[in-house]
């Protein structure tokens, strides 16, 4: 039986993906390992690693499709879309099961029971949290679990079958167009779609581990406790509101740490700011960090390497609200523009934002209080305009232009700034 795993990754992180396929086959030795690239090498490279898979080279997307989806998506939805294809392209290798891990996954242990699982179901997935919580103490909030979806999808085990193949095929037309992290449609990249699977598939083709020390992670280390016994690490339940049991630990799903520190011995994230320091996570932490530390010569090989569709043809980065401009024309189709969305010069979308003043050096990809000053200020300004409109408006008006905004939250409603007055 042929076996495969794999993960997805701009090149930069070629090195963390070694990384996660060194400790996959320390414990699973038959596993074949792959590493699909979403972004292309400038320049001929002549040490790439075997086990790396171009993937604008096996997907069956057009050229155009290609360069559209590379364009509207940004890094991470765009590495997310690709997920399907690259789960059908190992089948069409012959593959019988394949496991997809996302690159910052550390595997601990054997995944035995993973592939066990999968001579009896078609997919398998891990929920962002195993327990039922009637008081939840998690540092991740609800609402965040809510808009991400049920299901964490660094993980995603499939078999060869039947009705994988459909699921993939229906699963890859939806992130053709609809990979977006966007919370006022729903949206959140290839993730979010895993929840339509409980109602799809039934019992008899789904498979929901629930198993403690499967895709453990910021989000659930506040349900979640490691200990050791002998040489192996165990995983129980942190919290007093569940049955106690205690699973050996499989994987750890290191999501948002900084893993340049960790190359100098500290253990930092940069997502999930008030997560709590449990002290039993350095049972696993010490070994990630120590397996950074004596592959830092892997990770870096490629560390610097620039994402491929980072920045226009000049080198100007790509912000994401002109991604989403862009994407809006192609819902409305709407052909204003007939060279590839990342070349400059006349007639091109670029030459379009630049003359409406839309390149800038500053990030406003993400905001928040840690890096948007004086906040609260900044809020009360806007609460006082809100309040001297409605005074304007008066009630009723003011209840419908309110309402009216949450279709202006898309950038791609935006669209009308591109055309020019007639």
């Amino acid at each position: 039986m042929k076996y495969c795993a794999f993960t997805i990754v701009a090149k930069n992180y070629i090195g963390l993906g070694q990384i996660l396929g060194s400790s996959l086959q320390l414990y699973n030795p038959e596993m074949d390992f792959k590493i699909f690239v979403a972004d292309e090498f400038e320049h001929p490279v002549v040490n790439i690693p075997s086990c790396v898979v171009m993937a604008k080279d096996i997907v069956s997307f057009s050229e155009e499709e290609w360069t559209e989806m590379s364009f509207k998506y940004d890094l991470t939805e765009f590495c997310t879309s690709i997920k399907p294809s690259c789960f059908t392209h190992l089948f069409s290798k012959g593959y019988e099961k394949v496991i997809y891990f996302d690159p910052d996954i550390y595997i601990f242990s054997s995944i035995e029971e993973i592939l066990s699982k999968l001579d009896l179901y078609d997919i398998a997935l891990t929920p962002q949290i195993a327990g039922i919580h009637p008081t939840y103490n998690g540092e991740h909030p609800e609402w965040a679990m809510n808009v991400n979806g049920i299901f964490n999808l660094g993980f995603c085990a499939m078999r060869n079958s039947k009705q994988a193949l459909i699921v993939l095929d229906w699963w890859q037309k939806r992130l053709k167009d609809n990979c977006f992290a966007d919370r006022s449609t729903g949206n959140f990249t290839d993730q979010k779609w895993m929840d339509w699977m409980p109602g799809l598939l039934g019992n008899e083709s789904l498979y929901i581990f629930h198993h403690l020390g499967m895709n453990m992670a910021p989000w659930n280390y506040f349900e979640r406790e490691l200990y050791q016994e002998g040489d192996d690490i165990y995983v129980k339940f942190r919290t007093d509101d569940n049955p106690q049991r205690h699973d050996k630990l499989i994987f750890i799903h290191f999501a948002g740490y900084d893993y340049q520190k960790m190359k100098q011995g500290i253990i930092s994230r940069k997502r999930i700011e008030n997560l709590q320091e449990y002290n039993d996570l350095k049972l696993a932490t010490d070994i990630y960090q120590k397996a950074i530390i004596q592959n830092q010569h892997i990770f870096d090989a490629f560390i610097n390497q620039k994402y491929s569709y980072a920045t226009y043809a000049n080198g100007l980065p790509i912000a994401t609200f002109h991604r989403r401009l862009y994407h809006g024309l192609l819902e409305k189709e709407e052909q204003l523009f007939t060279s590839s969305p990342f070349s400059i010069g006349e007639g091109s979308f670029y030459n379009a934002i630049l003359e409406r003043k839309m390149i800038t050096e500053e990030k406003l990809e993400k905001f928040s209080r840690s890096n948007l000053p004086n906040m609260d200020k900044k809020k009360r300004i806007i609460s006082w305009l809100f309040k001297t409109l409605y005074f304007a408006m008066g009630y009723k008006r003011y209840v419908l232009f309110v309402k009216s905004l949450y279709f202006y939250c898309r950038p791609e409603a935006h669209t009308f700034l591109l055309k020019h007055p007639k």
